[in-house]
């Protein structure tokens, strides 16, 4: 199926390009195509708590990037009456470069804080106790998740790649005394089909809090459709992730379309009600956005974007794991600015991988 999406898209683009008189409803179509693509693989991302990697070519010097995100969630409510908004601050990096010809090794680690801000339908008769679609009080307040993950690539002749990481997490509320760590370990097979695309497909297996471990499919996938339209995967070796449409008519600056999945599941402190005293909360959504990118100079970035964040849910768990809450919230409105900034030696990548 995928295959023979690309290659629909392809002979779009390519019967549109050699006619000097291009077709505007031919570009449509061929961009109708990968929209509902992108749009279309987030859904499926979330029901299957699937991991989207970024794509990137083997770099063969020992360099990295510095990465800081702030992103703004507003109010929205719960399914239950209740309500609540959100901001998140994240700093991230990468660092790598090859230990010989064939093999590369690198480090990825991120740090984020979540703030949440809760308001409670307040109506008479709100319950005490967990049980019903309110909730009886703040389920949590900020929210610490730092992530460590080593890698390695080993290069098999000119198309083909494995990558191997072990992604370790911790992500508790601030308090939290119980362990809050998960880990486990990923590989992926990467493919440079043509010049201009590669992909990759691999499994990841993680602990869960309070769960048993869990297995799931990671994709990763770079597709230069023109020279001023790229299609492509980014995210980490935890799940979640995005599928990103960038368009622009230079480097310089382009217009950015995603669709993905995002996932946190984290330890609670041992405050408030028995009932949650070092349980688990977990929040998914499935965000929608539009977004412009700056090239600063080669390899930096100053990003903006805007969206909703669909399909969103709500859980919180005892410390045994067994459901006390759970309920879906409406589209939310967010907003975010990010920087990248590369450090170390120029980049330099190897023709195909």
């Amino acid at each position: 199926m995928l295959v023979s999406f690309v290659e629909a898209t392809r002979l779009s683009f390519r019967l549109a390009s050699r006619r000097k008189s291009t077709s505007p409803r031919q570009r449509r179509i061929a961009l109708t195509q990968i929209l509902a693509f992108s749009v279309g693989l987030a859904p499926s991302l979330a029901f299957a708590h699937v991991s989207a990697l970024d794509d990137p070519a083997a770099r063969f010097e020992w360099r990295g990037q510095l990465r800081s995100k702030f992103q703004a969630e507003f109010k929205t409510r719960t399914a239950g009456g209740d309500s609540f908004e959100s901001w998140t601050t994240t700093i991230a990096g990468d660092f790598g470069g090859p230990i010989n010809e064939s093999i590369l090794v690198g480090i990825d680690a991120a740090y984020q804080y979540s703030n949440y801000e809760f308001r409670l339908d307040g109506a008479p008769g709100v319950p005490s106790v967990y049980g019903s679609a309110e909730l009886p009080r703040d389920p949590w307040g900020p929210i610490n998740t730092v992530d460590i993950t080593p890698s390695a690539t080993i290069l098999i002749g000119d198309r083909f790649s494995l990558a191997t990481a072990i992604p370790i997490r911790y992500s508790g509320e601030t308090g939290s005394r119980r362990s809050a760590v998960t880990g486990g370990a990923s590989a992926l097979v990467r493919w440079q089909i043509t010049e201009g695309i590669r992909i990759g497909a691999g499994l990841g297996v993680t602990s869960q809090l309070e769960e048993n471990a869990e297995t799931f499919p990671i994709v990763s996938f770079d597709w230069t459709i023109t020279s001023d339209m790229q299609l492509r995967t980014e995210g980490s070796w935890t799940q979640g992730g995005l599928a990103t449409l960038l368009w622009g008519p230079n480097e310089a600056i382009q217009i950015r379309f995603s669709a993905g999945y995002e996932r946190n599941r984290f330890r609670l402190d041992d405050n408030g009600f028995v009932a949650d005293r070092n349980g688990i909360g977990e929040i998914t959504s499935v965000p929608l956005e539009v977004g412009l990118r700056l090239r600063l100079y080669d390899d930096a970035y100053f990003d903006f974007h805007f969206g909703l964040a669909f399909a969103g849910h709500i859980r919180v768990e005892n410390s045994t794991g067994d459901k006390l809450y759970e309920q879906s919230y409406d589209p939310a409105p967010r907003i975010g600015l990010a920087l990248t900034l590369p450090f170390g030696l120029p980049s330099r990548s190897t023709p195909g991988m």
